[in-house]
């Protein structure tokens, strides 16, 4: 039996897969849900789409307790921590522990950035704000 693309439900049981354009979005697309896209309630993870020469707000995941990982998709940046700037490009990668503070900015380009994060030896909880897609 042949099944076509358009034939397939985004989720299955077992696995799940989209396109990144047709994930959830907040915040007129800069937030790509990833884990509520892919219903992946494990660890959490989002793309952020960070336009030329930008910086997030400050942020240390304290209240979450959540390590987290970003990965450079497409673009570089860097991860601020404490002034001091960490590459992240298809080359780096950075790891930042809850209660650290860091900034993400971009770079000319801009920055497309797999952001990944779990609690160590804890249960993930998805943040209140994720359910606003």
């Amino acid at each position: 039996m042949h099944v076509s693309k358009a034939d397939v439900p985004p989720t299955l049981p077992g696995f799940a897969a989209r396109a990144v354009g047709d994930l959830p979005t907040l915040w007129e697309g800069f937030a790509k849900l990833v884990g509520v896209g892919l219903d992946i309630t494990a660890f959490g993870v989002n793309i952020m789409d960070l336009p030329p020469d930008y910086a997030t707000t400050p942020h240390d995941e304290s209240e979450t307790g959540q390590q987290e990982l970003y990965v450079a998709l497409r673009g570089a940046g860097a991860v601020v921590i404490d002034g001091e700037r960490h590459r992240l490009d298809g080359e780096h990668l950075v790891a930042v522990d809850a209660g650290t503070g860091r900034v993400l900015s971009s770079g000319p380009e801009g920055l497309r950035v797999l952001c990944i994060g779990g609690v160590p030896g804890g249960v993930y909880e998805r943040p209140a704000w994720t359910s606003d897609a």
